[in-house]
């Protein structure tokens, strides 16, 4: 997994990981390079369970566009 960024005041991290896939984006409909993998993205916090985050994505921004 990759970090992303903290929320210091939610006291959690956001994290990705490659996920291979034949799917496209949630969002945008693209795909990852010639792999074909996109990003799941996990919140992790400080004390308790990561919480994947629903969804595949090609980037941080359809991401946050998608649950906005």
């Amino acid at each position: 997994m990759k970090y992303i960024g903290r929320d210091p005041f939610a006291r959690t991290t956001l994290m990705r990981e490659n996920w291979p896939t034949t799917r496209t984006c949630e969002w945008c409909g693209n795909k990852r390079g010639e792999e074909g993998y996109l990003f799941r993205y996990v919140t992790v916090p400080d004390a308790g369970r990561p919480a994947p985050h629903r969804g595949l994505f090609c980037c941080k921004s359809c991401h946050d566009s998608y649950h906005s």
